[in-house]
């Protein structure tokens, strides 16, 4: 059995024999680019466990071949895993899709894509949850074509439940530069959550070509009029609001227990939010210590988000 294995980004300085002396056995197949290829032949029978209980290693795969690049050899390939994985035991697939030689035609998405719905003949599909995973991993040469588990693919990390980036909503109040649109789409785009911004659509334009992104769907170019739509709890972060933190953790309790989405409503780098979506506002809360400084409109956000979703940890 050979075994597959991508290690943490930050671990990529690793040499080959500190892996084999951590797990004591085994023989490197293969090493590269934070991944490596390792004979399991003469380990024990709990070696992928092992391996997966290394804080450095990222995912685990067993690879099953190494074929050449055809697509009609990797559908067949892959198909054979699959139902070998399946084998009449209910359960559900995903294709994950490595793109190792960057000047292949198809991308990593395009070519999971096209495998999945071929293989979606002949098993569930579950892009979220999934029981097995059908890994390939394209080379100048070759797809390297692999399997795993839930299990054993992925680590197991604490997070922030996905639906919470439904709760809260962010408007930005005529944001002006480019490096400010660039901001708050960088921290909805690592968040999940939605930015509507009150804002000229050029500019946004501008920031995502700038950033090098198609279209973000979950921010928004927004009238004043709709920018509070959806919104059960308008809330006004300002350097001149009376209320701190206290209020906002206290209107986060009440928000998480009766399911209420919270809309954080901030200016932008010269203007404080205006009067008009003041008056439609039910709090006004501060944000840290009187230094008589204000924060960036994206460090303002990501800090009262902070607040809320511990407020929502803890609460749990």
């Amino acid at each position: 059995m050979k075994a597959l294995i991508t290690l943490e980004p930050y671990a990529r300085s690793i040499k080959p024999y500190d892996l084999l002396a951590r797990i004591n056995c085994g023989q490197i197949v293969e090493w590269g680019r934070g991944k490596c290829i390792i004979d399991l032949s003469n380990c024990s029978p709990n070696i992928l466990t092992v391996i997966r209980d290394l804080d450095y290693v990222a995912h685990v795969s067993m690879v099953d071949q190494i074929i050449s690049r055809d697509l009609n050899t990797l559908f067949t390939v892959a198909k054979e895993v699959l139902l070998s994985l399946i084998n009449n035991r209910d359960g559900a697939f995903k294709v994950v899709v490595r793109r190792m030689d960057k000047k292949y035609s198809m991308t990593s998405i395009e070519l999971a894509k096209k495998l999945g719905e071929y293989l979606a003949q002949y098993a569930r599909v579950d892009l979220e949850d999934p029981d097995y995973i059908v890994y390939v991993e394209v080379r100048e040469d070759s797809f390297v074509v692999a399997h795993s588990t839930r299990d054993l693919f992925r680590k197991r990390r604490e997070a922030i439940p996905s639906d919470w980036m439904n709760r809260v909503v962010s408007i930005v109040e005529g944001p002006r530069e480019v490096y400010e649109a660039m901001d708050l789409i960088q921290l909805s785009h690592a968040l999940g959550i939605e930015v509507r911004l009150i804002t000229n659509p050029l500019l946004i334009d501008r920031a995502l070509k700038a950033l090098r992104l198609g279209s973000m769907p979950r921010v928004r170019v927004v009238s004043v009029d709709e920018a509070l739509s959806d919104v059960d709890v308008p809330i006004v972060l300002s350097m001149h609001a009376s209320h701190n933190e206290r209020k906002l953790i206290e209107v986060s309790r009440e928000t998480f227990s009766k399911g209420l989405r919270i809309g954080l409503i901030l200016g932008n780098e010269y203007d404080d939010v205006s009067l008009g979506l003041r008056s439609r506002a039910l709090y006004e809360v501060r944000l840290g210590p009187l230094t008589g400084h204000p924060m960036r409109t994206t460090i303002a956000l990501a800090y009262a988000i902070s607040v809320i979703y511990t407020t929502w940890l803890l609460g749990q």
